[in-house]
């Protein structure tokens, strides 16, 4: 369900855990590199972002920054509604949807973020969806004033998990990524309190923590 802070409802008595989409819950990585691959690109992994990983084929000449703005967008379009899930994802969310708040916090073009809730919805996870751009800390803090119990936050990205640690004090951060290849190029991650490989992990700490 599409919603934002101020209009999202949830039970106050409950943990809350706000969790991320892309490489956390869907295959984003996998279906980037098709979606590069039919435009004739290719994904380096020479670096953790975007700009100076994205290469045409035919000379391997790094794709134009100005130019990932349209593409992104247009993966989006083509993708959002297709990705495949992460092992585990749908099973753990389920499970602790019984005992906690869940709400997914994606950073996607606005336009196409319906289509995220359909993808969710079309893998039988009615959770809450909360559309953003850039930083995730701001939004996170707004969210843990919802409830009175914990509150967990879960990003691959160490940028997001600092972002949340500087915004709020109490908000629980396991940083999550199981990408073999992101793995490799992946910074270091100072400000989580946990980091993880696998959902079932993720299930254990937060049932140790709420």
């Amino acid at each position: 369900m599409l919603t934002d802070i101020k209009n999202i409802k949830i039970n106050s008595n409950l943990p809350l855990l706000i969790c991320d989409a892309d490489e956390v819950i869907f295959q984003f990585m996998n279906g980037f590199e098709n979606f590069l691959n039919k435009k004739d690109l290719y994904f380096a992994y020479e670096s953790f972002m975007l700009f100076g990983n994205i290469k045409k084929i035919k000379d391997d000449s790094i794709l134009q920054k100005k130019e990932i703005p349209t593409l992104i967008n247009n993966f989006f379009r083509e993708y959002a509604i297709s990705l495949k899930l992460i092992d585990g994802s749908k099973k753990i969310l389920k499970e602790l949807s019984k005992l906690i708040n869940i709400v997914i916090l994606t950073n996607m073009p606005t336009e196409y973020v319906h289509k995220r809730v359909q993808a969710l919805e079309n893998n039988e996870m009615f959770y809450y969806v909360i559309s953003n751009k850039g930083l995730k800390g701001h939004v996170c803090a707004e969210l843990e004033k919802k409830t009175n119990s914990s509150v967990i936050f879960i990003d691959d990205s160490p940028n997001q998990i600092a972002s949340v640690a500087t915004n709020s004090k109490k908000i629980l951060k396991i940083h999550f990524l199981q990408h073999p290849k992101l793995l490799k190029i992946l910074p270091e991650v100072k400000e989580s309190d946990f980091n993880t490989r696998e959902w079932k992990d993720i299930k254990k700490i937060i049932l140790k923590n709420i």
